[in-house]
């Protein structure tokens, strides 16, 4: 499962680098924005996700009732167990049981094994283990006290991460924004062979939240 953001995809990362074949990524372009079963910021780059990583990407809408994102993920299942052979697939969550129980159940009822490379990883060593192992993502948009508008649109670098990791022990946020804090899209990756450029505006919706719109997104 690929949704463009930092866990999926140093889950990628972490499979393949275990010696595990990805044959396809699977990505649902939810249409409820706020979605508790899919990420989905970002997702104005989605179409440029295979070349980004060069594994054939299979992307999926969403329902227009919120309540069938299961029903629509499980038959995603069974449809690529069956084209392309799968024993499994691999959900980046991190924290979310909501989100780890979701899966694993539609990867059940589709014959599957869901594995989840990232759980239960504490979050401040993560966020560092994102930042020296090379890959590079940004922030798109922010939902939680202490996030500034700013902070969006912005590569994740050493400074940028130790202002969030101080607005985490001040706030009490999520240090990897396994809270809803904030949602990020992947530009780069040391297995990718091309990255994303990304052009847009932050447009700010409320008090404590912002979302960076893409507007222009080109591979390189």
């Amino acid at each position: 499962m690929f949704s463009g953001g930092k866990d999926s995809a140093f889950a990628l990362h972490r499979m393949l680098l275990s010696g595990f074949e990805v044959p396809v990524l699977l990505t649902i372009r939810s249409k409820d924005p706020s979605s508790p079963l899919f990420h989905t910021p970002g997702m104005e780059a989605s179409h440029l996700f295979e070349g980004l990583t060069s594994i054939r990407t299979e992307v999926v809408e969403g329902p227009d009732d919120p309540d069938k994102e299961q029903e629509v993920l499980t038959k995603a299942f069974r449809d690529l167990k069956d084209r392309y052979d799968l024993d499994a697939v691999c959900a980046g969550a991190l924290l979310s049981d909501f989100q780890r129980m979701r899966f694993s159940e539609a990867a059940l009822d589709a014959g599957l094994i869901c594995y989840a490379p990232l759980w239960r990883k504490d979050g401040g060593r993560y966020m560092e283990e994102l930042l020296s192992f090379g890959l590079d993502y940004m922030l798109v948009s922010c939902s939680s006290a202490g996030f500034l508008p700013e902070h969006l649109g912005k590569v994740m670098d050493r400074d940028l991460l130790e202002r969030l990791m101080d607005v985490s022990a001040k706030w009490g946020s999520h240090p990897a924004f396994e809270g809803g804090e904030a949602e990020t899209l992947v530009l780069d990756g040391p297995l990718f062979p091309r990255a994303l450029e990304v052009k847009g505006t932050v447009m700010t919706e409320g008090e404590h939240n912002a979302r960076f719109k893409i507007e222009e997104a080109v591979l390189k």
